[in-house]
């Protein structure tokens, strides 16, 4: 018996082929169309960006603090010898609002990378109240160090930003340290709690080389003791060996006014 004669398969194949090209055409565009849905997509923004951009309250609040340091630093004895206050610069002097809600938009938290493209903007605003408080501080003689957690090669960007705004800053009266590696390997020597510890001490010994070493016109100026007679920060860590594990909330409390203020961050923080 003769074996039945194959099925002509040659006539099926093209049609064969065809539809497995029109599955593969399919399913390419479904996931070529699939992220411009995710990036088209926006996200909430947080209440605590919305507090800080929108409210009244956090206007008021910050303003208030300021011009009760401000009228404290009027009224103050300062010592004899040359004397400095310390200042953070996120969240106190400049506003980063806009950076952390164009984050949430997209879905995204913070990033080193993001965070260094919105500093080169030079584009943050300034915290209510801290032009006047800064003003008041040089006019009564006194310098202002700068001791931010902005990385220390991003400085020229922060410093630029500060001076767009009218804080009236110039490489005499005020000294601008981001952090460096030397920073981060610190916390826990001796003497040293977090990670601006460091650079404070630097400061009020006279040891801060990054103050003058590019403007050496200046080295008489912070190659010096200096006492530091007030700090600011929205962060516990702005203030001397501080952190949220050690602070006494009770003892820290009588120092507002005399000489810390603490401003309110609710966006982001050591309490996270």
């Amino acid at each position: 018996m003769m074996n039945p004669k194959p099925a002509n398969l040659t006539k099926r194949i093209p049609m064969t082929k065809s539809f497995v090209l029109i599955l593969i055409c399919c399913s390419s565009l479904l996931f070529c169309t699939q992220p411009n849905k995710q990036i088209n997509q926006e996200f909430d923004v947080s209440s605590a960006v919305k507090w800080t951009m929108n409210s009244a309250e956090y206007q008021i609040i910050t303003e208030h603090l300021y011009r009760t340091a401000t009228q404290n630093i009027d009224t103050f004895e300062f010592p004899k010898e040359s004397w400095v206050v310390v200042m953070d610069v996120d969240e106190t002097l400049l506003n980063n609002a806009e950076y952390n809600r164009q984050r949430d938009l997209l879905g995204l938290g913070y990033s080193s990378g993001s965070w260094a493209e919105w500093v080169k903007k030079e584009t943050a605003t300034p915290v209510p109240g801290s032009i006047e408080f800064v003003t008041q501080v040089l006019d009564e003689g006194g310098q202002i160090a700068l001791v931010t957690n902005r990385e220390r090669e991003l400085d020229s960007f922060t410093w630029n930003n500060l001076t767009a705004l009218g804080f009236p800053i110039n490489r005499y009266n005020t000294c601008i340290m981001g952090r460096s590696q030397a920073d981060k390997n610190s916390v826990s020597m001796e003497g040293m709690i977090n990670d601006k510890d460091l650079r404070r001490s630097q400061i009020a010994s006279g040891r801060a080389k990054y103050c003058w070493e590019d403007y050496p016109e200046v080295k008489e100026v912070w190659n010096r003791p200096l006492a530091i007679v007030y700090q600011v920060g929205d962060n516990i860590k702005d203030f001397s060996q501080t952190t949220q594990e050690n602070v006494d909330t009770k003892a820290f409390i009588k120092r507002i006014s005399s000489d810390v203020l603490l401003l309110p961050n609710a966006v982001y923080g050591s309490w996270e």
